[in-house]
């Protein structure tokens, strides 16, 4: 019976993001597959929430995976710390889970963080694309996206297309994945008062667009539609995640009255009550800018408020729009276009029909996206790990190159140290 490790970079404890849970999920299932799993957690061992007799957790140390990789057959490796994977044990077969395009993402934070976190992600994404044997991302349209950077660095070459011509043995969807049942509910939140629509947003991150929702609900505001509730989340590592966004936010939010009142703040949720805090909220609406990252990514907060039967409203361009659009599970609005997402926000508050109707059409999504289906691929490999034999005759590393940090920039990143 094949043994793998899985390596993801956010430490699994109680109050976990995407990550983290999709990790704990991948423990918990592959399982029943007939794989042994040794679990490597950044953080404490002893905070890592129950799990399988069978699945062994193990406590990550750099400089160490030699040992504590040594009586597996392959490991499933994610973030930064699949870096340590890669140049520790370059023999073992790795599957590199590229689910979340964080280098992407990190590209918002230019004026606040300088351009250090691109140095670092793109450095990071040659090393692992380039010496990785089999590759995890969330969607077809993540899949295209990453084929082209495999290609810039070699891994697709004549020798692995005669023997994969689709290359499905070197990249592969698979996405987050839904529970087959859900817990059973235990409201988490207050009860609203009646006939309140409570409209969960979720956190605040630079992508995001949280001024066309604002200005949508000030015009259902001005024409009488008043029976909303919007939630909005703290981030729990507000040290290590800009927060400009939250702040802008709230303060536009207390010059109209509406902080504590029709805008909550509310602390980030224990990952096992997720679900109630869904089934707590009437929609999911989180809207965003275009942009590359919204194009790539399968957001984690829809599929898991479409397991939980909550219809939402998100913005064209993305595999979640096409998604809520083939299932008819939601809205799917142009983007910065305040009056069509108040045309659907006002279906919302006022006609329970149609949110019946996008219920069903959310439960219907689950099937699709059950663990044990979006799982197969990657059992596929774990069950026949091997080395690409490709790689060594065709990969290469370019050097990442980016431009000094600007005098402004510079002197801020002085200022914040010494102020």
């Amino acid at each position: 019976m094949p043994r793998i490790a899985l390596v993801p970079s956010e430490p699994l404890g109680l109050r976990m993001a995407g990550i983290g849970i999709r990790y704990l999920e991948m423990a918990r299932r592959l399982p029943e597959a007939g794989l042994e799993i040794v679990l490597l957690t950044a953080g404490d061992p002893g905070q890592v929430p129950s799990l399988p007799e069978a699945v062994e957790v193990r406590a990550f140390e750099r400089g160490k995976l030699s040992s504590l990789l040594a009586d597996c057959d392959a490991v499933v490796a994610q973030g930064q710390l699949a870096n340590d994977v890669l140049l520790e044990m370059p023999a073992l077969p790795s599957a590199i889970d590229l689910y979340d395009p964080w280098l992407v993402e990190n590209l918002h934070y230019r004026d606040t963080l300088g351009l250090d976190p691109y140095r670092n992600d793109h450095a990071t994404w040659v090393l692992q694309l380039s010496r990785g044997d089999f590759f995890l991302c969330s969607s077809q349209e993540q899949r295209a996206y990453y084929l082209g950077f495999l290609t810039a660095l070699g891994r697709v070459n004549p020798d692995r297309v005669a023997g994969d011509s689709d290359l499905a043995g070197l990249i592969a969807p698979v996405p987050f994945g839904l529970p087959e049942e859900l817990p059973p509910y235990q409201p988490l939140l207050e009860r609203t008062g009646e006939g309140v629509r409570r409209l969960l947003f979720g956190g605040l991150y630079d992508w995001y667009d949280p001024w066309t929702l604002l200005r949508a609900l000030e015009s259902l505001e001005a024409k009488g539609s008043t029976a909303w509730q919007l939630l909005v989340v703290r981030n729990p590592n507000a040290e290590g995640t800009p927060q400009r966004l939250f702040g802008e936010v709230e303060a536009w939010c207390r010059e109209r009255g509406w902080w504590d009142s029709k805008v909550l703040a509310i602390d980030w949720v224990e990952a096992h009550r997720r679900y109630d805090l869904l089934r707590d909220a009437d929609l999911m609406v989180s809207p965003h800018r275009p942009s590359l990252e919204t194009r790539l990514s399968l957001r984690t907060r829809f599929l898991d408020a479409l397991a939980a039967g909550c219809p939402a409203i998100c913005t064209e361009g993305g595999a979640m729009s096409r998604l809520l659009q083939e299932y008819q599970a939601g809205w799917v609005v142009p983007a910065e276009d305040p009056e069509a997402l108040a045309a659907a926000l006002k279906e919302v508050l006022e006609d329970p029909a149609a949110l019946a109707q996008k219920r069903r059409g959310a439960e219907a999504l689950r099937e699709r996206f059950a663990w044990p289906t979006v799982l197969e691929p990657l059992v596929k490999f774990c069950r026949n790990p091997r080395q690409d034999p490709t790689k060594e005759d065709f990969a290469f590393r370019p050097a990442t190159v980016a431009p000094p940090d600007g005098l402004g920039f510079r002197f801020k990143r002085w200022w914040r140290r010494w102020a």
